[in-house]
């Protein structure tokens, strides 16, 4: 027990942002997160020697959030799907901090709009650090289907941002 216990104060936190990059919402997130550790535990007699525990875990976390998601229906736009993703970052200007608050705000906008799968798969590939073929197994599909939808999800989100950000009334703003 102490050392689930220990295990759930390591992961806590890295669970409950990709659960919430996932599902765009703190509330869901954080109901998938304690989901997450239910199964996790009751699932431990299961978990094979040789497989990473992190992927094991985490592909557990995914299919939580896809289990909330077909629940509860449509899923909320992101609220704040990149807040902290660079972590304490260094003092910047009022008008850097302006800017870049607004792309990811853009950005926000854009991944609400992507199918579940797409987001998914760029969520654990782009903002969580995990190679193809590990989102692959976490997935449990080809790697051919997590780079066609990267790519996929990257195309659509930059069009997204294109459209919104193509000046009007002939160049001007």
């Amino acid at each position: 027990m102490e050392a689930f216990g220990d295990l759930l104060a390591r992961t806590e936190g890295r669970i409950l942002a990709l659960a919430w990059r996932i599902l765009g919402d703190r509330h869901l997130a954080e109901d998938a997160a304690q989901e997450t550790y239910l199964r996790v535990f009751r699932s431990l007699n299961s978990f094979r020697l040789g497989e990473r525990f992190e992927a094991w875990m985490v592909r557990i976390a995914v299919n939580v959030c896809y289990d909330l998601a077909r629940k509860r229906g449509p899923l909320p736009a992101p609220a704040e799907v990149l807040d902290g993703l660079e972590g304490d970052a260094a003092p910047m200007a009022a008008e850097e901090a302006v800017l870049l608050h607004q792309r990811r705000a853009l950005v926000r906008q854009a991944l609400a709009t992507l199918p579940l799968a797409e987001r998914t798969a760029l969520v654990l590939r782009d903002l969580e650090g995990h190679s193809t073929e590990e989102v692959a197994r976490i997935l449990g599909v080809r790697p051919v289907t997590i780079r066609s939808q990267v790519a996929s999800a990257r195309a659509k989100v930059q069009a997204f941002c294109s459209r919104l950000l193509k000046p009007t009334d002939g160049g001007r703003p």
